[in-house]
């Protein structure tokens, strides 16, 4: 398993990258969410991941798309990180 002290400066500069684009998507997931809650259709119904009822509002439709994305994209994130880690060669 690779430790952070032993990265290459490239390394660390490429999950900032990613992380960043990681954030960008959660915020233009937020604004669509907040666009869309704003046109107010008539069947608005945000229930996140399911079983929570979100207020069909503005922020509640911006809050909805945020928390969906987020954890979506973020589980898929979080396991290539995992596999780049633990299956990375050191020779390059």
């Amino acid at each position: 398993m690779a430790d952070t002290a032993t990265r290459s400066p490239a390394s660390r500069s490429g999950n900032r990258v990613v992380l960043f684009i990681y954030l960008v998507i959660v915020a233009i997931a937020g604004v669509m969410g907040f666009i869309l809650g704003n046109a107010r259709p008539e069947d608005l119904d945000p229930e996140l991941f399911g079983f929570i009822q979100l207020p069909p509002t503005a922020i509640g439709t911006a809050l909805y798309g945020m928390l969906t994305v987020g954890f979506g994209l973020g589980i898929l994130l979080g396991l290539v990180i995992y596999v780049s880690n633990e299956y990375a060669d050191g020779d390059g």
